[in-house]
């Protein structure tokens, strides 16, 4: 079953998800899908140090670094391409408070993506900025912002050092995080601060959700395995903001190592409840009356794990997605569709999201009843 990627141990390593290959999701359509090779889908836990990650085959590692390469290397839409990611951004920068101190020194992001929170931080005022992303088409300054098209790893070393590191969305995509962990601890100045926001799995696990697993995410942390990945790498953590959704945990460098020894949670039951799931969902699916909502990973794991095709409505607020065909389905709007001829909407989009979406319904006459899994 391979070694851990936080501890390093290949002594009692659990199986957590063992389900049938299926396509990587990329955020891509139909007709924008480079290839539909199918991979496989597994999760292990290790009983050492508590953290659950994807084994990594070297085709997958291959195909991932392609995607990492090109311009869908986000599972989900660029933060400023709608409403709704713009409002996801909003909700990151709400995480990164204490970044107000550092208005006046240096800062470097880890995964900047298009640079929209870097961009955002200029117009409130920061000056000093530096961005680090593999997927641009070169190494550029962009008003003033320095973006890298750069891994961030041991291997890669800045002539500087930064006040304040950090990442949104990374570590959960990357094959070894104590590689990253070691950049961050070789470019992060005495005295200044890490902070790294990633998917708290906590809920996902316990409740069998559909769409936890993706091939992109090579690690799902919860609490205590983010605890113990910066502890053994040298970094104290000095403050947590962490929720449901969320990880967002600030940290500095320390002498000190504490292992977290509270008592593992084992998560071998997350198999089982994801099936009784993928069963509703079947039974749910069989209703022709049905709206799914949500162009998503969560839907890429449910039709390959199911394996069926079934007769829904496919719908999404995401208007560069609108129109264009999905799954086999062609995306809707709310207010393409007649919402008088159903009676079901399963929401698959992102939890944080999920009253919104039942509200924008009803607001337009949704008498029916709403399903999330």
């Amino acid at each position: 079953m391979g070694f851990c990627p936080i501890c390093q141990s290949s002594s009692n390593i659990n199986p957590v998800l063992r389900r049938q290959p299926i396509p990587i999701y990329t955020n891509a359509c139909d007709k924008d899908k480079k290839k539909n090779h199918l991979y496989d889908c597994n999760l292990n836990q290790c009983s050492n140090c508590g953290h659950i990650y994807q084994p990594i085959s070297s085709e997958l590692r291959g195909a991932l670094e392609t995607i990492y390469l090109s311009n869908q290397a986000q599972i989900t839409s660029p933060l400023d391409a709608n409403y709704w990611d713009k409002s996801r951004a909003f909700y990151l920068y709400e995480k990164l408070f204490r970044i107000e101190k550092y208005k006046n020194k240096s800062i470097l992001e880890i995964g900047s993506g298009n640079g929209f929170i870097l961009k955002t931080l200029q117009r409130k005022g920061f000056k000093n900025l530096v961005g680090i992303e593999p997927s641009i088409n070169k190494t550029k300054q962009d008003n003033g912002i320095l973006f890298l098209k750069e891994f961030a790893n041991k291997d890669l070393f800045l002539d500087r050092e930064f006040d304040f590191i950090f990442s949104f969305g990374v570590y959960e995509h990357i094959e070894n995080p104590n590689n990253i962990t070691s950049f961050v601890n070789s470019h992060l100045k005495e005295g200044g601060e890490l902070f790294i926001y990633v998917p708290n799995c906590i809920q996902q696990l316990n409740s069998g959700y559909t769409g936890m697993f993706t091939h992109e995410h090579i690690n799902y942390f919860i609490k205590d395995s983010m605890h113990n990945h910066l502890s053994m790498n040298g970094l104290e953590i000095i403050d947590d903001k962490s929720d449901d959704h969320c990880l967002a945990i600030y940290a500095k460098k320390t002498t000190k190592y504490s292992k977290n020894d509270s008592g593992l949670s084992l998560y071998n039951e997350y198999q089982i409840k994801l099936d009784r799931i993928l069963d509703k969902v079947e039974k749910l699916l069989n209703n022709r009356n049905i709206i799914i909502h949500g162009a998503c990973n969560a839907l890429n794991n449910i039709t390959g794990w199911i394996g069926k095709d079934f007769d829904y409505t496919l719908v999404d607020n995401d208007d560069k997605k609108q129109g264009k065909i999905f799954f086999g389905k062609r995306v809707q709007s709310t207010v393409s569709i007649d919402l008088n001829n159903y009676d079901t909407v399963l929401i698959l989009s992102s939890h944080t999201f999920i009253n919104t979406i039942k509200t924008s319904y009803r607001k337009r006459g949704f008498v029916g009843h709403f399903e999330s899994v």
